[in-house]
């Protein structure tokens, strides 16, 4: 069979496959002119046929296939394989007819027709796109959920592990200072009371995890009340085993009393008398601080001219010490009981007067030297910060309590005699205040100078058998004071003396 005659042959065969789908199926959608029927199709010249309309091309391969070419974007039959066999046209349009969606074989089990699309075009282009997009939409909530908890997660396990090292170092004291503290439990004080003053003394970090080790080793009724030397370099189970083992247990105790005024030696010398330590050492350790209290920030930094380093720091009180006690342990309790009686309001108050902690502490152990009683502490306070504001006509304050110390204190237990150490505590030899306290003051004189009456006295004159005191604005009324004060002493002795006849 020649050529022309084999051509004639497929004409036809496509002729009549295209023909069934046509008047069967497709048929239905020329109304809205969405798909072309054979008779839209005419043969070019090259064996070809071309829908005039769309321009589609459709050709037949060397198998005997038809197909299509450049497909348009419409509803119209898009025929990927079509068998030429026309005995399986029926099975073909039967199997395309119940599903549109998917791929048919007929009963040889060829490829027959891929897909055939009767809706809207743009509806179909809107349901190719619909569900990707929900599929993208759901993945990108399921991701930020995924990241949301990953993120809680990492962050709970980092402030655990945040948690675990804090406690872990506080429990065995890492890298905490090597400084001591005189701790004080009450009588009756629970778990939580002293993991609470643990805390406030610096000692521990976290009362609560302290207070529950000390629980879990059923330590809460074995904390004994007292005095204990701790420091923060101590790991729980050393300041457990100290607050529930005491060392002074079997010790005596005694009450050591020290009243407004007393200088540091008379102190030592009453700390020995009743056994607590040795004088000489209590002298020493007091002397060189160091013990961690808000005060000790607050002296100056040299003090070369000073006989007593820390002479006007013991606070006047009532202590009760174990006998044959550790001095450095006797320093941290006064020490501490002097912290505790400078408050914060003490602090403002000397900023607002223009003295520091160590000018106080000095004018008012002289202060506290030169009052008969506590009413005229403000007045003679007055007389020497007067003085003091105008050093140019009054720059010697020329207090006899001054003198008296070098005298009976600094002389008698100075290791190299020093002529200057002498003069300048000796407020009749040099200007303003001394080099140092001469004593140790109370509360009231404290007060006193910082408190002091508004007054224009520059002198004053005291009877130390009668208590009185008398002021004076100027260098005449001063000395009419004097005389009149010698007068009364005198008429006093002759007094006492013509007693002692008569007796």
């Amino acid at each position: 069979m020649d050529n022309k005659e084999k051509n004639s042959d497929k004409d036809r065969m496509l002729e009549e496959i295209l023909g069934q789908f046509n008047n069967k199926n497709i048929s239905n959608h020329n109304k809205n002119n969405s798909v072309k029927t054979v008779s839209d199709i005419k043969r070019n010249d090259k064996g070809q046929y071309r829908s005039e309309p769309t321009g589609r091309v459709y050709s037949t391969d060397n198998n005997n296939r038809a197909y299509t070419e450049n497909l348009p974007k419409t509803g119209h039959v898009n025929t990927r394989s079509i068998k030429t066999d026309t005995s399986n046209t029926e099975n073909i349009y039967n199997t395309a007819k119940k599903d549109k969606s998917s791929p048919y074989n007929s009963k040889d089990g060829t490829r027959t027709v891929r897909q055939v699309y009767t809706e809207n075009p743009e509806d179909n282009k809107q349901g190719r796109e619909s569900n990707p997009r929900k599929r993208k939409k759901k993945r990108s909530v399921r991701l930020q959920v995924v990241l949301i908890l990953t993120v809680i997660i990492f962050t709970i396990a980092i402030c655990l592990s945040v948690m675990i090292i804090s406690v872990g170092k506080d429990m065995l004291a890492i890298g905490k200072e090597e400084s001591y503290k005189i701790v004080t439990i009450p009588e009756g004080a629970d778990v939580n009371e002293i993991s609470q003053i643990l805390y406030d003394e610096g000692i521990i970090k976290i009362p609560k995890a302290f207070a529950i080790v000390a629980k879990m080793g059923d330590y809460g009724t074995q904390f004994k009340p007292g005095d204990f030397e701790l420091s923060p370099s101590f790991a729980y189970e050393t300041i457990i085993t100290k607050l529930t083992t005491d060392e002074y247990e079997e010790s005596e105790t005694v009450d050591v009393t020290f009243i407004e005024g007393v200088d540091l030696y008379t102190a030592a010398k009453q700390l020995e008398e009743a056994g607590v330590c040795d004088a000489d050492r209590f002298i020493y350790y007091f002397n060189a601080g160091g013990y961690d209290c808000k005060f000790e920030s607050s002296l100056p930094e040299s003090f070369s001219s000073k006989f007593y380093r820390m002479e006007g720091y013991l606070f006047p009180d009532t202590y009760t010490f174990y006998v044959d006690m550790e001095p450095e342990l006797v320093c941290r309790k006064i020490y501490k009981n002097f912290d505790n009686k400078i408050t914060a309001e003490l602090y403002t108050q000397m900023k607002k007067a223009g003295l520091t902690l160590d000018e106080t502490i000095t004018l008012a152990s002289i202060v506290q030297a030169e009052a008969g009683d506590t009413d005229s502490m403000k007045k003679i306070a007055s007389v020497f910060l007067n003085r003091l504001n105008n050093q140019e006509e009054f720059p010697k304050l020329e207090s006899d309590p001054t003198g008296k110390y070098v005298n009976e204190v600094i002389k008698p237990n100075i290791e190299i005699q020093s002529d200057a150490i002498f003069d300048s505590y000796d407020t009749y030899i040099c200007n303003g205040l001394p080099s140092g306290a001469i004593g140790n003051p109370g509360m009231d004189a404290i007060l006193a100078v910082l408190n002091p009456a508004d007054t224009d006295y520059y002198f004053f004159y005291a009877n130390l058998d009668t208590k009185e005191t008398f002021f004076a604005e100027t260098l005449e009324e001063h000395e009419e004071n004097e005389r009149m004060v010698k007068e009364q002493r005198e008429m006093a002795n002759n007094e006492n003396n013509e007693e002692d006849e008569d007796y």
